[in-house]
């Protein structure tokens, strides 16, 4: 028995830690301008996402504005432990299962006070994590491995968001020089499931799934900042980054050890049985810093080009402690500890704007590393792998009036893990992903 507590606890622990930090949780970018530049905004932030993208960039602005806008994201992923041992993954077959398909919203806005000549401020409400996926893919065996009323349909869910409240301020140093501060308060929200056998638990527990439930929420603060100089007339260079920061979660998980309907050693039916309860938990969950910098150049006449690195210490992400409040529910579980070793990640964005009368045409690509390692990869992490990115956006002025619509792209490269590799905190097999999303904002002037 507590070979098997130990296990639910670090199932559960992945579930928190890696479901809402991992780099397909986190959204390609705010704001439906910036975003169909590929991302490539730190150089250029000349609207209200500057204050997510570079808080500098408000130092050169000179209208106030008004802007709400919106991400549509519907994301597809695909998980095949064909290939893999029996032991692995058993209670799934070998054939290629697929997350159920949702539209997923996640809205901003934003006010910008720019009309001082050299301080101006902002505030702005986004969200810069979200996305989940819901999977039904846990084959029941069926007769004689009868299980209790309650067993759960969708084994594996996750459902992530993180709202960040912005206030923002800028001051202009010099004509060609800006610098601005953020400061994050961030709620975050979750809801996660898993069902999972664990081959560490050895062969004659194969029908003794252990199912996670997890919800939670939370507040927590973080900060950024940044620097915009614009060495000539058509040239800028941004410098952005944002601190490390930690959200604080409370909430309660439900972990069930599933025991099928079977006979004793007389022959006599026993019937199914669950183990396991509910508590209350805490768990301290880590954002990672980030560091950036951008160009933009306007030399060519109607036309801007930008382009941006990134890079993200997500190595702060070592461990994760979850603590359970009532461990005698929860076979007898209290706190442990899990190691991910994830790594930091580089991302490269290109992007381009074409003037063409009240009318601009965009287009961007950017290129995003993962950070997850292949021992802690599960089919509800959806960013399997490295993922390229497409897109295509359009904006229009109607006087003071501002439209912007984007289309954007993201593809994942094929992640496949060996089930000789790593067995425990993972699920072995082949994972695709790839996303289909569209970003629309509204700006008003004055």
């Amino acid at each position: 028995m507590k070979q098997i507590r130990n296990i639910t606890i670090l199932m559960c622990m992945a579930l928190i830690a890696g479901q809402l930090f991992a780099g397909g949780f986190a959204l390609t970018g705010v704001g439906s301008r910036a975003t169909s530049m590929g991302g490539a905004f730190r150089g250029l932030s000349d609207d209200a996402s500057a204050m997510y993208w570079n808080p500098a960039g408000l130092g050169f602005m000179n209208e106030n504005s008004v802007s709400l806008g919106g991400t549509f994201i519907m994301p597809s992923a695909k998980w095949d432990p064909s290939g893999t041992a029996v032991t692995t993954n058993p209670g799934y077959s070998a054939k290629e299962y697929e997350a159920e398909k949702s539209l997923r919203m996640f809205p901003n806005a934003f006010l910008t006070m720019t009309k001082n000549s050299r301080l101006k401020y902002g505030l702005g409400v986004y969200v810069p994590y979200g996305l989940g996926t819901t999977w039904d893919a846990y084959e029941l065996p069926g007769t004689p491995f009868v299980y209790a009323a309650g067993f759960p349909e969708e084994e594996m869910l996750s459902s992530i968001a993180v709202v960040d409240v912005h206030p923002t301020v800028a001051y202009q140093l010099l004509p060609n020089l800006s610098v601005g501060a953020g400061l994050s308060a961030m709620y975050g929200t979750m809801e996660l499931g898993q069902l999972k056998y664990n081959p560490a638990l050895g062969a004659s527990y194969m029908y003794l799934p252990i199912s996670s439930e997890l919800s939670g929420s939370g507040m927590g603060f973080g900060a950024n900042m940044g620097i915009m100089f614009k060495p000539t007339w058509c040239m800028s260079i941004g410098l952005s980054g944002k601190l490390p920061s930690s959200i604080d979660m409370e909430g309660d998980a439900t972990v069930r050890l599933w025991k099928p309907a079977s006979v004793d050693s007389l022959g006599n039916p026993v019937a199914p049985d669950v183990l396991g309860g509910k508590s209350d938990i805490d768990a301290t969950l880590k954002l990672p810093a980030e560091f950036g910098i951008g160009f933009a150049s306007t030399r060519i006449p109607n036309l801007t080009l930008t382009l941006d690195y990134a890079y993200t210490m997500w190595d702060r992400l070592d461990e994760v402690v979850v603590t359970m409040k009532e461990p005698a529910n929860v076979l007898g579980t209290t706190e442990s500890v899990i190691v991910f070793d994830w790594e930091n990640t580089h991302r490269i964005g290109l992007g381009a704007e074409y003037a063409l009368g009240a009318s601009k045409y965009r287009m961007g690509f950017f290129y995003d590393q993962t950070p997850i390692p292949e021992a802690t990869q599960l089919p509800t992490l959806s960013d399997v792998s490295d993922k390229f990115s497409s897109n295509l956006g359009w904006g229009r002025e109607f006087g003071r009036l501002v439209l912007d619509l984007n289309a954007q792209w993201v593809m994942f490269s094929e992640r496949e893990i060996l089930d000789a590799e790593y067995s425990g905190n993972n699920m072995p097999g082949k994972f695709n992903s790839n996303s289909i999303s569209g970003n629309i904002g509204l700006t008003y002037k004055f």
